[in-house]
């Protein structure tokens, strides 16, 4: 690394000549850069960690793991007092008896990511980040932690840069009000207890491309108009629902802005499609994204009776994709002769 191939701090270039000191000039600041983060950014000595190991990643940046963390005072010294500025990641695992972080928890310190694996985490708000740590921060993992039953909705929109956000594992129970503005692309909330989403909850999320919720307590009543309202200019939406409640689909005013390009609705208990809700849905898909767009309905339960004849000849049929009757018949091979004594 040619960090560690340079001395700090660097001599002065003073007694050369113009031409090359303007060119050294140029080199020193470069150098000067990568030895910020060559010299600054290693490990301190382990006995200095408290509950924490330290590695240097794959670019030979400092990254710590922390297990068995009982409240923060543990940690606080290492981002205060040990010189850190730069640290790839900090992962923050096994440590049910930390419940919370002070404002500032983390001082100063550049991050690239944060996780919070199996700990007794019951909310996280902005204040814990000073603007430093927020502004670098790519990744947000909270998982697997059984008392975080609250998602404050200001903290994502304090990450300005933040393109990965996982929160799930956990007990989210409800999505409420409004999300305030934030440019996250990817959000994984799965595996939780949500059982209801506000009006326009996701509207916020101007660059949401893919969100996935499978595993939770979804109903197709609870998915009331504009809770699944999306907004931005992005080409794609990736949208997951599988393993919910959804036994009627998804009604097609759930939907306040995009469409979702990809619907997953594998595993809901669907018995019929109903020509209402899914009709109009593969109206909508198939105007905005054609061929290319698709609803995933795997491992439901289609009794393709009478009711289902409306498929045979609706023009986005092939949307429908993997919706097999409980006969073995698959819907995409449907035909008037299947209907014949409706």
């Amino acid at each position: 690394m040619l960090g560690d191939m340079v001395e700090c701090p660097i001599n002065s270039f003073s007694d050369q000549p113009y031409l090359i000191m303007s060119r050294m000039t140029k080199l020193h600041h470069t150098l000067l850069v990568v030895c910020t983060v060559g010299c600054m950014a290693v490990c301190p000595p382990s006995e200095d960690l408290g509950p924490c190991q330290c590695h240097e990643d794959s670019n030979g940046i400092p990254a710590l793991q922390c297990q068995d963390v009982t409240g923060w005072e543990e940690m606080e010294s290492i981002f205060t007092d040990l010189g850190l500025t730069y640290v790839s990641s900090v992962d923050i695992i096994s440590s049910p008896g930390l419940t919370d972080l002070p404002p500032l928890a983390f001082a100063d310190v550049k991050i690239d990511a944060i996780r919070f694996y199996n700990t007794g985490l019951i909310y996280l708000n902005k204040e814990v980040f000073s603007v430093v740590t927020a502004s670098g921060l790519q990744s947000l993992y909270i998982k697997y932690n059984s008392d975080f039953t609250t998602l404050e909705n200001d903290v994502l929109a304090f990450l300005p840069v933040l393109e990965t956000f996982y929160c799930s594992h956990n007990q989210l129970g409800s999505l409420s009000s409004v999300l305030e503005s934030t440019s996250v692309p990817y959000m994984d909330l799965g595996h939780n207890e949500i059982s209801s989403i506000s009006a326009n909850y996701f509207s916020g999320a101007q660059n949401l491309s893919q969100l996935l919720m499978p595993f939770n307590k979804l109903t197709t009543e609870s998915l009331g108009p504009e809770s699944l309202t999306f907004s931005g200019n992005e080409e794609d939406m990736y949208l997951d629902l599988a393993w919910n409640q959804l036994s009627e689909g998804v009604h097609p005013s759930a939907f306040g802005g995009r469409m979702a390009k990809e619907l997953i609705l594998s595993h809901n208990n669907i018995t019929t499609l109903n020509q209402e809700t899914f009709a109009a849905i593969l109206d909508q898909m198939f105007l905005e994204y054609g061929s290319d767009a698709y609803i995933l309905l795997d491992s439901n339960e289609l009794g393709c009776d009478c009711d289902m004849s409306w498929v045979v000849s609706h023009t986005a049929r092939g949307l429908l994709q993997q919706a097999e009757c409980t006969d073995g018949r698959l819907v995409s091979g449907l035909t008037v002769q299947d209907f014949q004594n409706c």
